[in-house]
């Protein structure tokens, strides 16, 4: 059972992370086509990479501290 202190700052890390998804997946939207697709351009594709090792993060982070399993992105 983890320390209340680490729990503490996995909610800290895991709120930082959910701020970091939200301007991220802002940062896509602009760079996507009518149809929703993303464009392929060098920075749409960075910026999703990023996006999905952010969400990895935090996934693994709700496996880890089940206490954080009700916040959401």
């Amino acid at each position: 059972m983890p320390d209340e202190s680490d729990i503490a700052q996995a909610r800290v890390f895991y709120d930082l992370l959910s701020h970091e998804a939200v301007a991220l997946a802002a940062t896509i939207q602009p760079l996507t086509t009518r149809r929703g697709v993303a464009r392929s351009t060098a920075e749409a594709q960075r910026t999703q990479r990023e996006l999905r090792e952010v969400r990895r993060c935090l996934d693994q982070l709700r496996a880890r501290f089940p206490e954080l399993a009700h916040r959401a992105e």
